[in-house]
């Protein structure tokens, strides 16, 4: 366990989000470490091995088609990264369904939570509805004087 850059490819081809913005947010080791607690070594691996892959391809239609085929048709690893891409965007970890814990054991980690302060306001939803989050980014003074963007960037 522990192969940041796997764990980055994959998490770059789950979100559409780069390197740079996911590092940016300061959210990879944590997210890497709630994964790496839920996931055990085995599956981590596994996803470590594919995102490696992953990160070796330019984004497009063969991405896609590996993240379908390998990662969220399986019914170990599909779980675990439709929990990933709820983490990035929302900074919540969704618990795994029943039957996954039945196969590969409950986890004490496995739990609905918001994994951390920074995590809530680091999510990408923000970024991808051109909205700040409630409450931890304020826009500024003036800020609802002017019109929001005609579009998102995302």
């Amino acid at each position: 366990m522990g192969d940041a850059e796997g764990f980055l490819g994959l998490s770059v081809a789950l979100t559409g989000y780069d390197r740079a913005s996911l590092w940016s947010t300061g959210c990879v080791p944590a997210y890497r470490k709630q994964l790496d607690a839920v996931a055990g070594p085995a599956l981590a691996d596994r996803l470590d091995h594919i995102g490696g892959m992953l990160g070796a391809l330019p984004p497009g239609p063969a991405v896609d088609a590996l993240i379908r085929e390998e990662v969220l048709s399986d019914a170990d690893l599909g779980p675990l990264a439709r929990s990933l891409i709820q983490l990035w965007y929302l900074g919540q970890w969704t618990p795994m369904p029943q039957d996954w814990i039945d196969r590969n054991g409950a986890k004490r980690e496995d739990t609905a939570r918001i994994v951390s302060t920074r995590a809530y306001r680091e999510g990408l939803v923000w970024d991808a509805i051109g909205a700040h989050p409630m409450g931890a980014k304020p826009q500024g003074f003036g800020a609802w004087a002017e019109e929001p963007p005609s579009e998102t960037v995302r």
